[in-house]
């Protein structure tokens, strides 16, 4: 699925100026010699800069509109709008617009930062900034062909500037351009070899697509550009999980978890990766290495029970404990509760139904939690079938092919299946 309009964020535009002529808008000099200092990330300098212009005057118009854009990269807005009023009282100027039309784009008040950014191009026609920002408040409007035109026109007046170039391709596949999207994609890589962001998006473009290997390949010549990125490592283990290629995802996963030791998602990713592969002392070894350096997540304990389940003989009691302490630490993941619930089934035991009614508990609440998910609607319904409730057990399984459910899936398929059999009791 591409990415929707209202996914695509702007932020305090710290862009170098497009070119204007000498003299334009007064001080000239000092505004560009701010710009560059943002523009290169030199942020502190540029503070210490503008506060000592204003020192010697506390109304210099261009170091207010750079402490405003300071305030707003600290996410200060009461700060940087009172700011902005001291810069606008001295008159309006495209600086201040833009300010002004990032500000209420931050708020949510698109049609405040439309305008702002009109009046700007009202003032300077040429303001490839203001272009830009035009072209990402109408797509968040869903105006896509008018977005198109002002984000082009954008890249036209500035084509040195990738950040416009990467918009417009994101906007021309939003707007089901596709060909158009991919390629400018491609040429934002081409040249920008650093620039991750348009390799994500450019993999998923084309993941879109199902065209996986292709996806993979662009990630991969990402991670040659920018080796062990952590989200090209994490694109890489998806995908390649996605083509079956267990080899891939395994080196992807090592190399993400090496480079953040301390991330329990990561960590977990690998771990799974493991049992996957069989190395369940490794797995286990993992999720110990990451509780003593209190590093926990709910994925990290599923594994571990994983683990505990794996030996032999089974050592079921750990198994549920880790469970338990996975649905302690997400109360709104159902994933731990689920699992826990298909191990109380299948556990042996004599009775056969010793763990039935704590399996129904669980799975109740893991239905509480993801109401949407399938999968424990299912578990419960066969739960319920177990301990002889077969209407309760037939209300859950429709509920579960009422779904959106694929017909080729194992999901439906089981559920079809018990509904079968439900049927004939």
């Amino acid at each position: 699925m591409l990415p929707r309009a209202s996914s695509i964020r702007t932020g305090p535009f710290l862009f170098p100026r497009g070119s204007t002529a000498p003299g334009r808008w007064g001080t000239l000099s000092i505004m560009n010699s701010l710009e560059t200092l943002l523009a290169a990330g030199q942020l502190a300098q540029a503070k210490t800069e503008a506060e000592k212009l204003l020192a010697k005057n506390p109304a210099h118009r261009d170091a207010l509109v750079v402490m405003t854009k300071l305030s707003l990269v600290e996410g200060k807005l009461p700060q940087a709008e009172a700011l902005l009023a001291k810069a606008e009282a001295q008159g309006a100027t495209p600086e201040t617009g833009l300010v002004r039309a990032n500000i209420a784009a931050q708020k949510g008040q698109l049609a405040a930062a439309l305008n702002a950014y009109q009046a700007v191009l009202a003032l300077d026609p040429n303001r490839a900034e203001a272009h830009f920002g035009r072209g990402m408040m109408l797509i968040k409007q869903d105006k896509a062909p008018q977005a198109l035109e002002a984000l082009t026109h954008a890249v036209k007046l500035q084509p040195q500037q990738d950040v416009f170039r990467y918009r417009l391709g994101q906007v021309q596949l939003e707007a089901g351009k596709t060909e158009e999207g991919l390629a400018t994609l491609r040429e934002v890589i081409t040249r920008q070899p650093r620039f991750v962001p348009a390799y994500l998006s450019l993999s998923h473009a084309l993941s879109s697509q199902e065209k996986l290997v292709d996806a993979r390949r662009v990630l991969e010549q990402g991670l040659k550009a920018v080796p062990n990125q952590p989200r090209l490592l994490a694109s890489v283990t998806v995908l390649s999980m996605a083509l079956r290629d267990l080899r891939t995802s395994y080196q992807a996963a090592s190399a993400l978890a090496a480079s953040r030791p301390k991330d329990a998602d990561a960590q977990a990713n690998l771990a799974q990766l493991m049992l996957a592969r069989g190395q369940i002392e490794q797995a286990r070894h993992l999720c110990q290495t990451m509780a003593s350096l209190g590093v926990s997540s709910e994925s990290l304990k599923m594994a571990e029970a994983t683990c505990f389940e794996s030996q032999e003989p089974p050592a079921y009691d750990k198994a549920i404990a880790a469970y338990e302490q996975g649905m302690g630490i997400s109360p709104d993941g159902w994933r731990a509760a689920n699992n826990l619930g298909q191990l109380l089934l299948r556990i042996p035991a004599e009775p056969a139904n010793t763990h039935l009614p704590r399996a129904v508990t669980v799975l109740e609440e893991a239905t509480r939690r993801a109401p949407e998910r399938p999968e424990p609607l299912l578990n419960l319904a066969l739960a319920q079938a177990r301990l002889g409730q077969e209407k309760k057990a037939k209300e859950l399984v429709q509920k579960v092919l009422a779904m959106p459910l694929a017909e080729d899936t194992d999901i439906y398929q089981e559920a079809t299946r018990l509904s079968q059999t439900l049927a004939k009791a």
